[in-house]
């Protein structure tokens, strides 16, 4: 289990309030790039298709829905995407955060857009890994 520093801890928090934004009934999922000490993004998840997802979504897993973590680097210049950091968080109906660990889409589109390292929310916790 990945123990956050106070500065981590403040960028998850709002990840999380990005999440009670979202518009998608069944999943609240919140993100927020940063670079540096800078937050860059923000964007929670929202029930529609997505033409830049669809890049990275396999087809026999349907279609490619707006991800927080998509939404995060969405029309966000190379140049403030590489070497930065998406923080997710999932929120459920009762406020209590949940597994938001990204999909093999979000995975690989962070990839493609050079972010290094992921911070997510899990049922008793954080993780963390790099990209």
């Amino acid at each position: 289990m990945y123990s956050p520093s106070n500065k981590t801890q403040k960028y998850l928090e709002l990840a999380a309030r990005i999440a009670e934004q979202s518009s998608y009934p069944q999943f609240k999922h919140g993100a927020v790039l940063v670079k540096g000490s800078s937050v860059i993004n923000v964007s929670p998840n929202k029930n529609g298709f997505n033409k830049f997802g669809a890049k990275f979504r396999k087809k026999k897993w349907g279609q490619a829905t707006l991800h927080a973590e998509l939404g995060s680097v969405l029309n966000v210049e190379k140049k403030n995407t590489e070497g930065s950091t998406v923080y997710v968080v999932r929120v459920n109906r009762q406020g209590d955060i949940r597994l938001s660990k990204p999909c093999h889409m979000c995975e690989s589109a962070m990839k493609h857009c050079g972010v290094k390292k992921v911070i997510y929310s899990t049922n008793s916790g954080f993780e963390c890994y790099k990209l």
